[in-house]
């Protein structure tokens, strides 16, 4: 086992090479295929919001959010009237409101779980 040459009183801190391989954790995303049931969760500035949707191929779905979340939006953004995915970055939620914005608010995926077939 080698430590790591860290200047400073840092390398008591971060421990060993060893210490620091056990605490590398890899997520691999699982592939979305049409028609497959997403479960997200996004975190907001006042709690989780959790939610679902049915991949597709055209991208930009609706999230059917719980109704805690919907009250958390609520809270958030008195005009809110949705979650959609966003269209070129799905690591993100958008939040759609009905005032006018220099773009929607987002918010980046905290989880995402593939769950199969819609059917």
């Amino acid at each position: 086992m080698s430590v790591i040459d860290i200047l400073g009183d840092q390398e008591e801190t971060l421990g060993t090479a060893e210490d620091l391989r056990e605490e590398i954790v890899v997520e691999v995303m699982q592939p979305e295929i049409s028609g497959s049931l997403i479960k997200i969760e996004f975190e907001t500035s006042i709690g989780l919001c959790r939610g679902h949707y049915h991949a597709s191929d055209l991208g930009h779905e609706e999230v059917i959010l719980d109704e805690e979340s919907i009250s958390i939006l609520k809270a958030l953004f008195p005009t809110f009237n949705g979650v959609f995915v966003h269209q070129h970055n799905r690591d993100w939620v958008e939040i759609s409101v009905a005032e006018n914005f220099t773009g929607l608010p987002e918010y980046k995926i905290y989880s995402r779980i593939v769950t199969g077939s819609a059917a």
